[in-house]
């Protein structure tokens, strides 16, 4: 088997769930992995066993043959090492937010049509097992024609919120926020789900908890850690988003399709039910183990990425895309969405989505 040689940017994620999941896959190699910050290589790849280690991301695009980058790195800076891979002719995998707005996805897909080859953003939650199946069913119409979505989420860390530093995940300006975070993999799954634009929103982003005053003094916040979204796709569907980080106790994940012919609910990614107006009736779901040798948080990751690892390869190789992999085009198209959410939510207005 031809091996892939991957360079990772980042040593959070990417040490974290990147390396441990690409080694696992026989088609690709771990060349090399850098930090953004100096002193933080070391430290968090000392296990990994990965042979090049750098405290410079351009230093390690320079002196590295690779084939394959994965940025990992904080939102403000994918812009510049997108394109600086795109200007070398390397394969891409780029965590979300492709940008911090649609100019930067847009000139990103310019520059990648004079490449002649893919890129991939990582909304890895659209190939677990049960949303894979979410999408069989609404491709083959077993719901009907949908009318309405409704996708919740509420997670217990108001404690953590109101004891600790959040660092630039509370600022805006460097991409922190829950929009970014956990609501462009809602969207980009939405509109996977119904193959179809969102062609309107209005939003409410609230920050919740919006400073922490702690022994290095006071924190102040300006992401949001909460949001409600109202929009509609260009079917008509209505959807409804709502997601709470800040509760005392949450209720986690529930996902409701409303069709003209059946019900589907998902409860935390794991229970799927039907009902064409009876009782509702259980859908299995047959979900891989992890390896043992696998720890976490990458662990946790791994139903949802080895797919993505494994896609990527193939489009690599073989040059066969899946429809299901998720690449620039759906970064750009999610970007579109989320700018319209930030200027809705700022001028408290209904904002139509630039297509």
């Amino acid at each position: 088997m031809k091996k892939i040689r991957v360079g990772i940017i980042g040593t959070g994620f990417g040490a974290s769930v990147h390396a441990p999941i690409f080694s696992l896959h026989e088609g690709f190699e771990v060349q090399a992995i850098t930090s953004i910050h100096r002193g933080h290589a070391h430290v968090a790849t000392h296990n990994l066993g990965i042979p090049n280690v750098y405290t410079d991301w351009k230093s390690m695009l320079a002196r590295e043959q690779l084939d394959l980058v994965c940025i990992t790195s904080r939102p403000p800076l994918h812009y510049e090492m997108a394109l600086a891979c795109l200007r070398q002719g390397l394969y891409i995998l780029c965590e979300k937010p492709l940008g911090m707005n649609a100019d930067e996805t847009r000139m990103l897909l310019k520059e990648l049509e004079a490449s002649n080859r893919p890129a991939f953003v990582n909304f890895e939650w659209r190939l677990t097992p049960i949303r894979l199946k979410i999408k069989e069913m609404l491709n083959n119409k077993q719901l009907g024609t949908i009318q309405s979505i409704k996708y919740q989420g509420s997670f217990s860390g108001y404690k953590n919120l109101t004891s600790g530093y959040r660092g630039w995940d509370g600022r805006s300006s460097d991409g922190g926020g829950h929009i970014f975070a956990v609501g462009s993999h809602m969207l980009d799954s939405l509109m996977w789900w119904m193959n179809e634009p969102i062609v309107d929103v209005i939003a409410d982003l609230r920050t919740m908890v919006p400073y922490y005053n702690g022994q290095d003094g006071i924190e102040e916040r300006d992401a949001e850690d909460a949001f409600t979204i109202i929009g509609h796709f260009r079917s008509g569907a209505a959807f409804t988003i709502d997601f709470l980080t800040s509760a005392v106790r949450g209720e986690g994940w529930k996902l409701e399709f409303y069709g003209t012919e059946g019900t589907l609910v998902m409860e935390n990614d794991r229970d799927l039910r039907v009902s064409y107006g009876g009782d509702y009736q259980p859908i299995a779901i047959d979900t891989p183990e992890p390896p043992s040798q696998l720890s976490s948080p990458a662990n946790l990751y791994y139903s949802a990425f080895y797919p993505m690892v494994d896609n990527i390869y193939q489009a690599i190789i073989h040059k066969k895309v899946s429809s299901d992999i998720p690449t620039f085009e759906d970064g750009h198209r999610v970007q579109l969405v989320m700018d319209a959410i930030f200027h809705s939510s700022k001028n408290r207005e209904q904002v139509l989505v630039k297509i």
